[in-house]
C-alpha cells in the first residue's frame, strides 16, 4: 500500500550484458589459443572489436573492459611469440644444404622432428 503522493518503486531493468560477456568469452579463449598459428590473434582481434562494440552500446561494461584487456594481452603475447619464432627460424636461413637447414630447424625447435612411421 503506498500513501497519497508517493508512487510504488519501480525497479530497473537488469543492463543486458550479453556482448560484453562475449568480448571476456573471446578475450579468454584468445589467451588460451595464442600459440595455435595465429588463431590466438584472430580471436583476440575480433574480442577487441565485439568489446569496442559492447562499450559503445553499454551491454556489459565491466565485462567488455574486462574483455578487451584479455584480447590485448593475448595479443601481444601472440606477436612476442611469433617475433620469437621468427627470429629463432632466421637463423637456419644461412645453410645452402637442405638437409643442414632441416637439422637447424630440428634443433630450434623440437616438435619438428620427423617420427619415424611403425
Amino acid at each position: 500500500m503506498t500513501l497519497p503522493g508517493y508512487r510504488t518503486r519501480i525497479e530497473a531493468p537488469p543492463e543486458p550484458r550479453g556482448l560484453g560477456m562475449t568480448a571476456l568469452t573471446l578475450g579468454v579463449i584468445g589467451l588460451l589459443t595464442f600459440w595455435m598459428c595465429g588463431l590466438g590473434m584472430l580471436v583476440a582481434a575480433v574480442g577487441i572489436a565485439v568489446g569496442v562494440m559492447a562499450v559503445i552500446k553499454g551491454q556489459g561494461r565491466i565485462f567488455a573492459f574486462a574483455g578487451i584487456a584479455l584480447s590485448v594481452l593475448a595479443l601481444a603475447i601472440a606477436a612476442g611469440a611469433l617475433v620469437w619464432f621468427g627470429r629463432q627460424a632466421v637463423d637456419c636461413r644461412g645453410y645452402a644444404q637442405e638437409i643442414d637447414r632441416s637439422t637447424c630447424m630440428e634443433a630450434k625447435f623440437p616438435l619438428l622432428k620427423a617420427h619415424p612411421a611403425g
